[in-house]
């Protein structure tokens, strides 16, 4: 296999292209998701949804530990080709996804029960084949990873999130319920791992060398058992919501939380899916300028995620209104809620890349088990309370997590506590000025929902920039500076007007020699 990986300055542009390819993954594949959402809100009724989000909260504990980590261990290894290892990684992943499918096609009655949905047992166990392809595509996914493949991995992306939209849709119209959402999914997987198999120069053969696997667990048993406490943590409100509350107060649950995990969170992961192997990348490289990788990544993040965070909660009553109709109003606490809880998660999402880059996934996992019992012993405490209570307290625990991450980034990592802070304040300062401004119209203006959501939206965007301007001036000049520049490339020419200086883009001396290379040319090409 021909190495396309790049090397030296070139792994800066390949990064920069890899967060843009995935962004417009995830932008095309959450467009799709978000359009079937608003049809399915509008078909379905909220318990129909709490059946399926029972359904994602089981698959959601078992997929995580459906390979041993072997895809994360992929990435982490960085090996410049295909042989026994990774051959050996696939067989370890569908050996496992088979045995775990199988164990949930049988304990369906029993999780069923669990969740007061025994009427749809069978839902269950046909979930359970969505686990069994997963594992089929999760290799060609990490080495789309790994080699910063991202313009290839688009394509996986949205054609199984358009599988997933399509057939959504139109079982829901023909009046096939919760079913709709299951073959939806299981459609989306098996398009998405089709295409895996069709577009990564992967052909697997079922090789299981003993000693390969068990050097390969050393990392991945770790990445592992993280994916695992982190999906248990994710899963412990809506089980308990599913067990005390209902199926229709899951079913709110599950809808309040789509919105802000999907402009907030997901943006975050999308940026994580590029900087985990480009962290990893540079551990081998440039050990030493990790802690100013991570803590630039952290210092956008916040500025991107807090204010939109504090916006929308503000604004979740009438945000909800318009996107979901009055019959889903009962979740807008639990949407304000979700919404500072994803600001925060996306804030310090870059801290998890860096233990995960330096092999410290451990610390994580020991850290996740110091928070774990807190957690739960609050959500138990609060579910009697009702699904706002609930998503509260797990704000408050993403809160205190993100304290705990920081605090041991500094001694394992290096990664100061000062700087993190720093890195996250203007991001903090325009999250203050945006709920002021959104806040001000929500209380003052009497408008209809959808004009106050436009309204808070313009004035909170101005206070915004305003407290940025006068509490975090450097950060506030880079802004208006990015967007000058923004605006020079976009703006349209004469014809014959050559491009300003500072519209194109600078070529380092160094990315000359490899410029006619494999280095970057398939995905680092545009």
């Amino acid at each position: 296999m021909t190495d396309q990986r790049p090397e030296g300055t070139s792994l800066a542009r390949s990064v920069k292209r890899g967060v843009a390819w995935s962004t417009i993954t995830f932008g095309l594949s959450k467009a799709l998701a978000f359009i079937s959402l608003l049809v399915l809100t509008r078909v379905l009724a909220p318990s129909q949804f709490g059946v399926i989000g029972a359904i994602v909260t089981v698959l959601g504990l078992i997929e995580v530990n459906s390979d041993l980590g072997m895809k994360a261990t992929v990435v982490f290894e960085q090996e410049k080709d295909i042989g026994e290892r990774v051959q050996t990684a696939f067989t370890v992943n569908v050996l496992i996804a088979a045995v775990l499918a199988l164990a949930m096609f049988l304990a369906a009655p029993l999780v069923a029960g669990f969740f007061h949905a025994r009427g749809h047992t069978g839902l269950f166990r046909l979930a359970a084949a969505d686990i069994l392809l997963t594992g089929l595509g999760g290799i060609h996914d990490g080495l789309l990873l790994r080699d910063l493949r991202f313009r290839t991995r688009i394509v996986t992306e949205v054609v199984g999130a358009l599988a997933r939209t399509g057939v959504g849709i139109a079982l829901a119209l023909l009046g096939f319920g919760a079913a709709s959402l299951v073959w939806a999914m299981i459609a989306g997987t098996i398009v998405w791992a089709a295409f895996q198999w069709a577009l990564t120069p992967f052909r697997p053969r079922f090789r299981l060398d003993l000693g390969i696997a068990r050097s390969m667990m050393a990392y991945g048993l770790g990445a592992s058992m993280l994916s695992v406490v982190h999906q248990i943590e994710l899963q412990v409100d809506p089980a308990a919501v599913g067990r005390v509350l209902g199926q229709r107060a899951l079913g709110l649950y599950t809808v309040a939380f789509r919105v802000p995990t999907l402009v907030l969170e997901n943006i975050a992961y999308q940026v994580s899916l590029v900087a985990f192997p480009a962290l990893a990348r540079k551990r081998v490289t440039d050990a030493a300028g990790i802690g100013a990788s991570t803590h630039r990544l952290i210092r956008y993040q916040a500025l991107y995620a807090l204010p939109l965070a504090a916006g929308m909660a503000v604004e979740a009553k009438p945000i909800v209104e318009t996107l979901f109709s009055a019959k889903w109003l009962d979740a807008a606490g639990v949407f304000a809620a979700v919404a500072i809880l994803s600001g925060i998660s996306a804030t310090t999402f870059p801290l998890g890349d860096a233990f995960k880059a330096l092999g410290r996934q451990r610390t994580m996992v020991l850290l996740t088990m110091l928070d774990f019992p807190l957690l739960v012993g609050t959500i138990v405490v609060a579910a009697p309370l009702g699904i706002t209570a609930v998503a509260w307290v797990r704000a408050a625990g993403e809160l205190f997590w993100s304290a705990l991450m920081t605090v041991t980034a500094a001694r394992v990592l290096g990664v100061s506590v000062g700087g993190t802070l720093s890195a996250i304040w203007p991001g903090a300062v325009a999250a203050a000025g945006a709920a002021g401004g959104a806040g001000a119209v929500r209380l003052w203006s009497g408008l209809s929902a959808i004009p106050q959501i436009a309204a808070a939206t313009l004035v909170g965007s101005l206070t915004a920039l305003l407290a940025l301007a006068v509490l975090a001036p450097e950060m506030f000049t880079e802004v208006r500076e990015a967007a000058t520049t923004l605006g020079r490339r976009i703006r349209p020419r004469a014809p014959g007007q050559p491009l300003a200086p500072d519209a194109l883009p600078a070529v380092p001396r160094e990315d000359v020699s490899t410029s006619g290379s494999h280095a970057g040319q398939e995905e680092g090409s545009s």
